[in-house]
């Protein structure tokens, strides 16, 4: 489900809800249809923080250029 590599630092959306800001990740491990991720930006969880996203919640809506 998640197309982009470990390291990848990607803005992701959850399914179904409208007019919500992208949240900033860093892929730290995958597994099919699930990303480990550091949260860079604040929404939806504490910046810093590790979580688990889903595939069947989540999805990723761009890559950010990394400098």
């Amino acid at each position: 489900m998640f197309r982009y590599e470990i390291g990848a630092t990607v803005l992701v959306l959850k399914y179904f809800i409208e007019n919500q800001e992208p949240t900033e990740v860093k892929i730290l491990a995958k597994a099919p249809n699930t990303i480990k991720v550091e949260i860079l930006s604040d929404g939806w969880f504490k910046r810093g923080s590790i979580r688990i996203l889903s595939g069947d919640v989540w999805y990723a809506i761009g890559r950010i250029k990394e400098k």
